[in-house]
């Protein structure tokens, strides 16, 4: 590769802040799921949206933004956060983020630490990202990551969580309290057109020790190792339950 042909694709890069919005094609039209978050103290407005691809080979455009409260979402004021996953509720004009890296797994064992590899800060649309990065688990988590599934009778909202009432497990390794509370940043409201609530969806990242799978042959479980990676839990209610009580501060509420 030449220098000129060098120095023209790394300033395409550096001129488009979101060039999987702006694929030729994409529109507005293309938006499948808006969700939207209030956050206290603040006139901010934090959006999670979900475009399909253009093409059939495309990916998905999915990720996390902000606009101030009096701006309507659109496709060409998006500018995307590094991450979706809140360090803690997010409060005022200072958000406090965790990004993971994935893709691969890490290919040795010391790629794996709970410590972060880099912490950084960003501003978007007057928002200040402090932002602390990791590699995901070299290996496989047993019971500590991956997809979990409740059920529960009822919730209940204060101001910086949501505790879930009779919360009984049924397909997954993590075992909650009855009762257990979750901070606010990260919980997701799934409900249908007549505000009826299909389930409560939380993505927590998982930074601590337990037991993996490393990825030898055959596979090798290792107790007390470094795990880095997103446990997806998902309470369904036993009963129907409805959500307007329940409000868009530090809540994923659904637009679309």
């Amino acid at each position: 590769m030449t220098k000129a042909t060098t120095y023209i694709l790394m300033t395409l890069l550096l001129t488009s802040c979101n060039w999987m919005g702006s694929i030729p094609g994409r529109t507005d039209d293309n938006l499948y799921g808006l969700y939207k978050q209030r956050i206290e103290n603040s006139s901010q407005v934090l959006y999670q949206f979900y475009y399909s691809g253009t093409f059939v080979s495309s990916s998905d455009y999915v990720g996390v933004t902000i606009l101030d409260s009096t701006e309507n979402f659109s496709l060409d004021k998006i500018i995307d956060f590094p991450t979706e996953y809140f360090k803690t509720k997010p409060k005022g004009k200072n958000l406090y983020l965790i990004k993971i890296n994935y893709g691969s797994n890490p290919t040795t064992e010391k790629d794996t630490i709970l410590t972060p590899i880099k912490s950084y800060k960003e501003k978007i649309n007057g928002a200040e990202l402090s932002v602390k990065e990791y590699n995901l688990t070299y290996g496989s988590a047993t019971i500590n990551a991956g997809l979990m599934r409740y059920e529960f009778d009822r919730c209940e909202e204060s101001n910086d969580s949501l505790t879930l009432f009779n919360v009984t497990k049924t397909f997954g390794g993590k075992l909650f309290s009855h009762n257990p509370s979750f901070l606010k940043g990260n919980i997701k409201i799934v409900e249908n057109d007549d505000k009826k609530l299909l389930y409560i969806q939380i993505k927590q990242p998982i930074i601590e020790r337990g037991s993996i799978y490393k990825p030898t042959s055959p596979f090798e479980l290792v107790e007390n190792q470094p795990i880095v990676d997103v446990a997806t839990y998902e309470f369904y209610p036993r009963d129907s339950l409805t959500t307007e009580k329940l409000s868009e501060i530090g809540l994923w509420r659904r637009v679309k």
